[in-house]
């Protein structure tokens, strides 16, 4: 579901509003309406109590009521409802009034002191009856008046409208507001918008942090630090590219040359010698071409994660050594292996490569008859794979360049791609590992130690159990 900020805003700061103000709508109609029907009543008592000096009571105890005409008609005078009035004598006896008036009010009203107020119906009208009962002479009489509800309810309806419109102009100012107000506090977020619009991928600027407001203000400092990012992987993609393109046209170069030299030479030994030259300069070029496919694959995102496994690195060695042995057999070097348990969790085929690659460098630029020896053990939590041999090692200025992509040291022996030990540390890296040139132990030569978290709780095969027990030089 798409979200909005924008709408977001609106709903939490407009639904408040409304909540409240449709709880205040009925607390500020019963504050209004309560105190203006209590007026009303007590104008009806005032009048039920103006009925009380109108009555006598004779030397026999007779009650005689003298309402004069003038007074029942100023009594009875409205312009919106119906006045009635009632007296009744003791035991409910008829006095004067209207006869019927209802004065007994329902059980679930209660009388305060003398007076009750309590709604009926009298000839087909709803009616509000105020009743107060008084002794006279010692005897009981009932005051009664009572009007229809018309003006009531015109007021009730007054006041309703009178509540309601203020609310809705307030409710409507309230909501333009509201919207006015979060238009005006996204207008950085839009021109951050513009900003990027703007921006082509060859001139991307970082955004102003400080005219951003200070709650995404992290947000552009940390979009920044994206940006830079990207921007460093773009050089060093386009100079990966760079350095590719010139890696491969170099031997393709050649191999043309030689093809070309080949067509023209009618020396049968001569083109012998030049079609070996191209067979081995396309391998050469097929293995600069894994090279940069390997290295592609360790970098992030090339390999999904899901590859990963829990791996024992003797096992992996094991498998991996025949072509280093034949290759150490050519070039008269003393190969050996010094293995112990080692678990890690990775992707076997770069780990095979990282190994790959840390040997064969060593056997490649150890003259014979030396020395290499591949070592891997776990320490400290840790899991570590040593590279050693006692060829001409690297100058200690040199051991941060050669990690760079087609570094290679000058005057090196033997040809090479320059990205051995460039996929060397993307695996490392990729893998949260280590990787760091030291001093071997006699002084001279070179040692690679790469260290990778330990995968605990792997065992080792039963086959490798057999073979830790071999000579250490002679077999992995």
């Amino acid at each position: 579901m798409t979200r909005s900020l924008r709408k977001s805003l609106l709903l939490w700061l407009l639904l408040p509003t409304a909540l409240a103000l449709l709880t205040f709508l009925p607390l500020a109609y019963h504050l209004v309406h309560r105190p203006a029907m209590e007026a009303l009543d007590q104008a009806l008592a005032d009048a039920s109590l103006a009925l009380i000096p109108h009555l006598e009571v004779d030397e026999l105890g007779e009650p005689r009521f003298v309402f004069p005409a003038a007074a029942e008609q100023v009594l009875r005078t409205d312009r919106v409802d119906d006045i009635y009035y009632l007296v009744l004598g003791p035991a409910g006896r008829f006095i004067a009034g209207d006869i019927g008036l209802p004065h007994e009010p329902p059980e679930d009203v209660e009388a305060h002191g003398e007076r009750v107020s309590f709604d009926a119906h009298f000839r087909n009208h709803r009616v509000r009856v105020i009743a107060i009962h008084r002794e006279i002479a010692g005897s009981p009489f009932v005051f009664v008046t009572a009007e229809t509800t018309r003006k009531r309810d015109q007021l009730a309806v007054d006041l309703a409208v009178a509540l309601i419109l203020p609310l809705i102009f307030f409710a409507a100012a309230t909501g333009l507001t509201i919207w006015h107000g979060i238009r005006h506090a996204l207008l950085p977020v839009e021109d951050i918008r513009r900003a990027l619009h703007g921006m082509e991928h060859r001139a991307m600027q970082p955004l102003d942090t400080l005219s951003a407001p200070v709650e995404i203000r992290p947000l552009v400092s940390e979009f920044n630090a994206v940006l830079d990012r990207l921007e460093q992987a773009a050089e060093a993609q386009q100079r990966f590219v760079a350095n590719a393109a010139h890696q491969l046209r170099t031997p393709l170069a050649g191999i043309r040359t030689q093809l070309e030299l080949l067509l023209r030479s009618p020396d049968a030994t001569d083109r012998d010698a030049r079609t070996r030259h191209c067979v081995g300069a396309l391998e050469r070029l097929g293995h600069l071409i894994n090279q940069m496919l390997v290295l592609l694959s360790a970098e992030p995102g090339g390999r999904h994660a899901s590859l990963a496994e829990p791996i024992d690195l003797p096992d992996l060695i094991r498998e991996r050594s025949p072509e280093w042995v034949r290759l150490a057999e050519t070039r008269g070097l003393d190969f050996g292996f010094e293995l112990d348990d080692a678990p890690v969790t990775g992707d076997r085929l770069l780990l095979g490569e990282m190994i790959g690659n840390l040997v064969v460098n060593a056997l490649s630029y150890t003259p014979a008859p030396g020395e290499v020896t591949v070592r891997c053990r776990e320490a400290d939590g840790r899991s570590l794979i040593e590279v050693e041999d006692n060829g001409p090692g690297i100058p200690p200025e040199a051991r941060g360049q050669v990690f760079e992509r087609f570094f290679r040291l000058p005057g090196a022996s033997q040809p090479g791609s320059g990205l051995g030990l460039a996929i060397v540390r993307e695996i490392v890296h990729g893998l949260h590992g280590e990787v760091e040139i030291l001093d071997p132990p006699g002084g001279r030569g070179c040692l690679l130690r790469v260290t990778l978290p330990a995968q605990r709780g792997h065992t080792l095969p039963e086959a490798l159990e057999h073979d830790k027990n071999m000579n250490p030089r002679s077999s992995p």
